[in-house]
């Protein structure tokens, strides 16, 4: 019976792949130009003019760039936090391979037994939020992403205008 499960999911591998991958360029193109996001990592960023060595890697080893995009949020923790709980579409998870999206907070999750030096060496920070992108309409993994962001983005626009209005007076 799991055997049979096994030859049936493989039959639409490829093409749940192909989906998830050509969604995840499109949320990592808006992810790369929105205010509140402070840096993406995603293999589609990575080109021979910006990084010649890691692209050469990339297209020896890779057919495509994938649906896993990690990015920092512009903050810490707590920008972090509130992204997640304001998702209404995308579920948090710890693990991320299933069809549909998945968010998930390293530090505090799959990386939380990970010592804390390590962790920075690696670039996984309290402000980095992991998604795995779904087969769903790319709109709507980007709606729901832009309004989450859109609830942290308030505070940030807030806490400089503080500080802005420190440096007037």
């Amino acid at each position: 019976h799991t055997g049979w499960l096994l030859m049936r999911s493989l039959e639409t591998l490829k093409p749940r792949m192909d989906i998830q991958t050509s969604n995840a360029d499109k949320v990592a193109e808006f992810l790369n130009s929105h205010p509140a996001v402070e840096k993406v990592y995603y293999l589609g960023n990575i080109t021979e003019e910006n990084n010649p060595d890691q692209y050469e890697i990339k297209v020896k080893q890779c057919l495509s760039n994938g649906a896993m995009i990690s990015f920092d949020v512009k903050g810490g923790e707590a920008e972090a936090f509130k992204f997640l709980n304001s998702l209404k579409f995308i579920k948090l998870a710890v693990s991320l391979g299933s069809t549909e999206s998945l968010a998930e907070h390293p530090a505090t999750m799959t990386h939380s037994d990970v010592d804390e030096d390590e962790r920075k060496k690696f670039s996984i920070t309290e402000k980095m939020i992991r998604l795995s992108i779904g087969i769903e309409n790319y709109l709507d993994i980007i709606d729901d992403i832009r309004q989450a962001l859109d609830s942290i983005d308030t505070s940030i626009v807030r806490e400089i205008l503080n500080e802005e209005s420190l440096y007037v007076n």
